[in-house]
């Protein structure tokens, strides 16, 4: 397997990092997916039912919409400016400080916001300022870690993603029942676990590159790898939000619960994050030490591709107890081997690591792009078969499919 982050266009290799750099890394990338996970999965659906009862999935949809384009611009700008960042804090430092910020700022102005329009405002404003930070952050992993920890390294901010359903599940849906108290929570969150990280990060120096290598460019498609690697994030990733976006309103409007019908439903969500968490962050620490070990990436990419196409069929099939719980769990497994996997294998496909922001804010526009689709997607499937959330989920599980199987066209990495 080569070591693309590392031998390609004569890239020094890093040196290895310690366990102190893994933990706090991996802790930073909690406070990452923290900053956007809850509000995603539960404070952006609760807000704009309070909004707008009647219309919240299409305010929702909207909302999600132009966001996720603000949220795919910034994230190209902040990759290509921190890779052309030169002083004495580094290239991604100083991004994701400001990031972290300003995202905390972000959250009081979406739990503030008393209209559509100035819901539509905050949104966008929080979106740019979690991909201020998160674009750089990513470009971490291919900066500063060496090949050999790279599986390690994924699989500990692999643990991040489902790291930040728990944080759902447990402290917002379950243990609060504020909403202004839930803002707070995440508003704090996320400083308190990146800024350790970020104010201890020691980049490498790299000398100036003879080209503009920062420069906007979509040149990094015309790799073939690199190219199946973004068709594959980008599938599963609508499938990934189709599942964020409208998990809690299946539960409300679709599923039949059984024994757990008297609960509200936010708290039934808490439940099934939790249960589906657990399994995640075993499937997915398991398997990037094991994609080291074994020196392969593919396999379990395509494994948790398929496992959680696997969920959102068996949402569609199953909307009676315990088939939701079944689903999640399914899903969860999937999501951890995929999204942990996956992260060292986009570090070994970019084609040139010395603008690893600059295409790795292009990858990103894989899982931002995804929040433009799904809600059009959504919006679209809930208008022509009645609201029937079933639908939103067969969709899903098929983007799931077909991103798994794109993972095969890759070469470069095994």
């Amino acid at each position: 397997m080569e070591e693309a982050g590392e031998n390609r266009q004569d890239a020094p290799a890093p040196a290895p990092v310690s366990r102190p750099f893994l933990g706090l890394f991996a802790l930073a990338h909690l406070g990452a997916f923290i900053a956007f996970i809850p509000m995603l999965n539960l404070l952006l659906p609760l807000k704009a039912e309070l909004i707008d009862p009647a219309g919240k999935a299409v305010l929702l949809s909207q909302v999600m919409l132009w966001g996720a384009l603000a949220a795919a611009v910034t994230n190209l700008a902040a990759g290509v400016l921190s890779d052309a960042t030169r002083g004495p804090f580094g290239r991604r430092r100083p991004w994701i400080v400001v990031g972290a910020l300003a995202v905390a700022g972000a959250h009081g102005l979406v739990f503030a916001a008393a209209t559509p329009l100035q819901l539509l405002v905050a949104v966008l404003i929080f979106q740019a300022a979690v991909n201020v930070m998160f674009g750089p952050l990513n470009a971490v992993l291919p900066d500063v870690v060496p090949g050999r920890q790279k599986g390690l390294a994924a699989a500990l901010a692999g643990l991040a993603l489902p790291g930040a359903g728990l944080f759902t599940a447990g402290v917002l849906a379950v243990a609060l029942t504020r909403l202004d108290l839930r803002f707070v929570a995440v508003a704090a969150a996320v400083p308190l676990l990146v800024l350790p990280f970020a104010l201890r990060l020691r980049e490498p120096q790299r000398p100036r590159p003879a080209t503009r290598v920062g420069l906007p460019s979509l040149a990094a498609l015309t790799d073939r790898d690199f190219l199946m690697a973004f068709a594959s994030r980008l599938l599963v990733q609508v499938a990934i939000t189709f599942n964020v976006l409208y998990l809690l309103f299946y539960l409300q409007e679709t599923a039949r619960l059984g024994p757990f019908a008297d609960l509200r439903p936010e708290a039934v969500l808490g439940g099934l994050l939790g249960a589906s968490t657990a399994v995640s962050l075993a499937a997915g620490f398991l398997g990037g030490v094991l994609s080291d070990r074994l020196r392969r990436r593919r396999l379990f990419v395509t494994a948790g591709g398929l496992a959680m196409a696997g969920g959102a069929a068996l949402l569609v099939a199953a909307p009676g107890w315990p088939g939701p719980l079944v689903a999640q769990l399914l899903f969860g497994l999937g999501l951890g081997l995929y999204s942990t996997v996956d992260t060292a294998l986009v570090a070994e496909v970019l084609p040139d690591p010395r603008a690893a922001g600059r295409d790795l804010g292009l990858m990103n526009v894989a899982i931002t792009a995804p929040q433009v689709l799904a809600p059009l997607l959504g919006l679209g499937l809930l208008s022509l078969f009645g609201g029937d959330f079933r639908w939103v989920y067969a969709a899903s599980a098929l983007f799931a499919f077909f991103g798994a199987l794109a993972v095969t066209g890759i070469r470069r990495v095994r």
